[in-house]
């Protein structure tokens, strides 16, 4: 199993494979409603007939390959985002590729009132060790993330949560906030109890609600989970899921055309033209989103001056990297949001190397015998933290700096590595892709990019204007008034440089042997249980 991409990455010196799974249900719902959308279903319940179209239950082994393996089991870790994609931990309310949401442990919710929420559990639910999920189990897990979960304090910190009776949970923001339902699509339900029981153990040993329970973690390395029985939702089709990391894109590909491996959920640009130009794959790609560099305006005191970010903005050959590094296969930016939606900008960054070297010149920065920039004896040089799936963008960027006087030393790491690296601020540059995309929460996107002072605004980027008018777009109900806020905050950001962006791509696609049944094309890269493997 897997030896075609084992010898690959072996001979490349690549990380080992490992592996996900994902899970679904089919249930949709419009943002901000209390009840599935007319035409949609919630999942079923417990004990729905898996239908009389599936091969035989010993063929129901799916194997896959990511670049994305969890590190942790516990949906507080930062190492284990991952895990709800995978089928393993469910979230109150799921997010479909489109950016609307469906319900998943939460069978309804409603607005009462503008900091008061209501949100209706799904019945007869149970944690894998058999304990119930009810309201106070829902509570204590999401109280649980505010202490733990360090991206949480952008999402659903100040939030208070009340039980009103087993199936409700009442939920209080500190402010009004139409779109919060869409907060709690990143929050893992988990018995909290046995988590404090187990200490550091529930990392490889959590009591989660997922229909697909690990059999074999391995941190980094492998994940084997196979179907629950009695799971609460609709049951499964699939009966094992076989996953493993693949970082060598190439490497994918080659364990999907020999058959080692049924889906590649990490396609790249180099392996996109060739999963498309065969028959046995299908290719599905999620709606796009802006690629950006980050720079540690807090760390750094040369991405302090604006003019020295702005002139690396300027020395960008955009047309190079959607052309050439990205195979076309991406489109011109125009600030935080993809172009053509309500919300988005209609003009962009510039790409101008004459004028960035002026203001490099008029920054102080001038070239010295080597052609590297130096000011007070200091150079002009940042190391550039980036992982595979970046290393061609990374190489074009180190390439576009060196014509203006700027030296990139690229550090590059293991993907799911970069997320700690991140948080901690340990970075100088960053082809991390935290990147903007369309979304039912304009205001919460933003803030967890640009507001003062929180962990997920990796590069600390601080401008009290551009807090007011977040915390301002966050309260507002009116959809026109979003839009007008949201092109307000990207227009200042964009004008100061707090982050560069480089292009808008639909990347990190997936692929399927056509084997592979029932995918929904709102969770591409998800393994919802109607899936399983036909002949």
């Amino acid at each position: 199993m897997f030896t075609m991409l084992n010898k690959k990455l072996n001979r490349k010196s690549w990380t080992a494979l490992i592996i996900s799974a994902i899970i679904m249900l089919s249930a949709c719902s419009t943002p901000n409603t209390a009840v599935p959308a007319a035409g949609t279903a919630a999942p079923k319940s417990t004990g729905e007939a898996a239908g009389t179209n599936t091969p035989m239950a010993d063929q129901q082994v799916l194997k896959y390959v990511t670049l994305n393996m969890p590190r942790s089991l516990d949906p507080t870790n930062v190492d284990a985002q991952r895990i709800t994609s995978d089928g393993i931990a469910e979230p109150l309310v799921m997010l479909n590729d489109d950016a609307t949401l469906r319900p998943w442990l939460a069978k309804s919710w409603k607005n009462i009132e503008p900091t008061l929420w209501e949100v209706e559990l799904q019945p007869n639910v149970k944690f894998w060790s058999g304990v119930v999920m009810d309201a106070a189990a829902v509570k204590a897990a999401l109280e649980r993330h505010q202490k733990l979960n360090k991206r949480a304090s952008s999402q659903i910190g100040g939030v208070e949560f009340m039980v009103k009776d087993a199936t409700h949970l009442q939920i209080k923001t500190p402010k009004p906030d139409p779109a919060f339902i869409f907060k709690l699509t990143g929050f893992a339900i988990h018995n909290a109890a046995e988590a404090d029981r187990l200490g550091d153990k529930f990392n490889k040993e959590a009591d989660l609600t997922g229909f697909m329970k690990p059999t074999q973690f391995i941190p980094g390395e492998l994940l084997i989970a196979e179907a629950v029985a009695g799971y609460w939702g609709v049951q499964p089709k699939l009966k094992r899921v076989e996953a493993r990391l693949g970082s060598d894109g190439q490497a994918r590909l080659l364990a999907m055309k020999s058959g080692d491996t049924d889906a590649d959920m990490n396609v790249e640009v180099e392996q996109r033209i060739s999963y498309e130009k065969d028959k046995k794959f299908d290719v599905l790609y999620p709606p796009g989103s802006t690629r950006n560099l980050w720079l540690n305006i807090k760390k750094v005191p040369a991405f302090q001056d604006p003019k020295v970010r702005l002139a690396l903005s300027l020395a960008l050959d955009r047309k190079e990297l959607i052309d050439g590094v990205s195979r076309g296969f991406a489109e011109p930016v125009t600030g935080h949001f993809p172009k053509g939606l309500p919300y988005a900008l209609d003009k962009g960054p510039e790409s101008d190397r004459e004028k960035a070297m002026k203001l490099l010149d008029e920054a102080g920065w001038k070239p010295g015998a080597d052609g590297v920039r130096t000011k007070d004896g200091q150079k002009l040089q940042f190391k550039l933290l980036t992982y595979s799936f970046f290393q061609p963008t990374a190489v074009a960027l180190q390439s576009q700096f060196k014509e203006i006087g700027v030296t990139i030393d690229i550090e590059p790491v293991e993907t799911t590595a970069s997320n700690q690296l991140m948080l901690d601020g340990n970075f100088e540059m960053a082809t991390y892709c935290s990147c903007g995309s369309v979304t039912g929460d304009l205001g919460g996107q933003l803030k967890s990019y640009y507001y003062t002072g929180l962990v997920s605004n990796y590069g600390g980027y601080s401008n009290p204007e551009v807090d007011k008018l977040i915390d301002q777009l966050s309260a507002e109900f009116d959809a026109s008034k979003q839009n007008d806020l949201a092109k307000k905050i990207q227009q200042i950001v964009l004008d100061e440089t707090a982050i560069i962006y480089m292009y808008n791509s639909a990347s990190w696609g997936s692929a399927y042997n056509s084997k592979v049944k029932d995918v929904d094309k709102n969770l591409r890269t998800k393994i919802v249980p109607e899936m399983y493997i036909g002949k």
